[in-house]
């Protein structure tokens, strides 16, 4: 039987070179999964309004084009697949048409789904963060990336502090991003802080020689260097006690600078903090005015309730809760998650937290 001007046509369509002629079944059978999948949507959700018949032809011919996606790699079959796609095409143009969708509408629905996702995730599950300065060295170092989780202590109206809905609230140990809580610093205001949570509400902190003391016991602490550099870009300036400490089961690595030799005065070392002003639980001058990066102790405190104490790592080179104040729960954006990016790329894939076994600290 003789072909007709239209089959020959199909034929003359498809590339005689094996490489092309790959290629193009390849696209072709994209086409045709895409065809498949919008012409059984169709068919679902309108073809009710089409005659019985003319159902059960469009279905016969969604079914031949899945029949066919599997036999491309011969030239024959791949004449009689896009025979069958062009069909198919031109039948749910005739009888679907005013339901189909422009490939530009497609592309651009797809696009503003992806947009819309994003934003859902970003406002309400993860978020990247930037790490902006040495405050958590050397836990955390500058210029590190690392996701933040914002689900697991509950959801916020975006772009405000209002949660309407609260899983949990962040415990001791963990490093948390919020946003700086007060306006008195205008190079801090409505920025993103991460620190580590050092104080929950109804615990009473107080720090002696360097030493955290949580509900009058000292916690886990090993010394690990005496004499580490740690000037923040490490030209062996400032040098610094290191310690492996164990907080709420959780590990990690702090450092300060070391005590100032017998003899010397020293502002810095002054062993308390005016407790009436401490005690106002705002920034202002009670923080920058008696609290000194390398003071090594301030007096006993309970964390009221909706309040966090945090502090940084890299204890002498943190501004933290020991001069702005506390952290009001309805600040915390999320929890420190993985590092998506550090510039030793030994460290990409790390997790920010290290926890014991069995949650506690004892042993350590």
């Amino acid at each position: 039987m003789a072909r007709s001007d239209g089959d020959v046509a199909v034929a003359s369509a498809v590339p005689t070179d094996p490489k092309q002629r790959k290629r193009f079944a390849r696209d072709l059978d994209a086409r045709a999964e895409h065809l498949g999948s919008v012409g059984r949507r169709l068919l679902k959700q309108h073809g009710r309004a089409l005659p019985e018949s003319l159902q059960r032809a469009l279905a016969a011919q969604l079914d031949d084009v899945a029949r066919l996606r599997g036999f491309t790699k011969d030239g024959g079959q791949i004449v009689s697949l896009l025979d069958a796609v062009e069909a198919l095409d031109a039948a749910l143009d005739e009888h679907l048409g005013r339901y189909r969708k422009s490939v530009l509408r497609e592309y651009t629905e797809a696009i503003l789904w992806a947009v819309a996702l994003t934003l859902v995730i970003r406002a309400f599950v993860f978020e990247a963060f930037k790490i902006p300065t040495g405050s958590m060295i050397p836990t955390l170092q500058i210029r590190d990336h690392l996701f933040v989780n914002k689900f697991i202590y509950g959801l916020k109206i975006p772009f405000t502090r209002v949660k309407f809905f609260t899983w949990r609230t962040p415990h001791p140990g963990e490093i948390i991003v919020f946003e700086y809580p007060y306006d008195d610093d205008p190079e801090s205001t409505g920025k993103d802080l991460i620190k580590r949570v050092i104080g929950a509400p109804g615990d009473r902190i107080r720090l002696i020689d360097n030493t955290l003391q949580v509900n009058g016991k000292p916690i886990k602490r090993r010394i690990l260097d005496t004499d580490a550099d740690c000037s923040l870009e490490g030209g062996g300036g400032s040098r610094c006690v290191v310690a492996r400490e164990c907080l709420n089961g959780h590990l990690y690595t702090a450092q300060h600078h070391r005590p100032p030799s017998p003899g010397l005065v020293s502002l810095d070392a002054a062993p308390d903090w005016p407790t009436a002003l401490f005690d106002t639980l705002r920034s202002g001058p009670h923080a920058r005015g008696y609290s000194p990066p390398e003071n090594a102790g301030f007096p006993d405190f309970v964390v009221p309730s909706g309040h966090l104490l945090v502090m940084g790592d890299n204890r002498d080179n943190s501004k933290d809760g020991r001069f702005f104040g506390l952290v009001p729960f309805d600040t915390v954006k999320g929890k420190a998650g993985i590092l998506w990016y550090a510039t030793d790329w030994k460290r990409i894939g790390n997790f920010v937290h290290e926890e014991t076994e069995d949650g506690t600290c004892d042993p350590f």
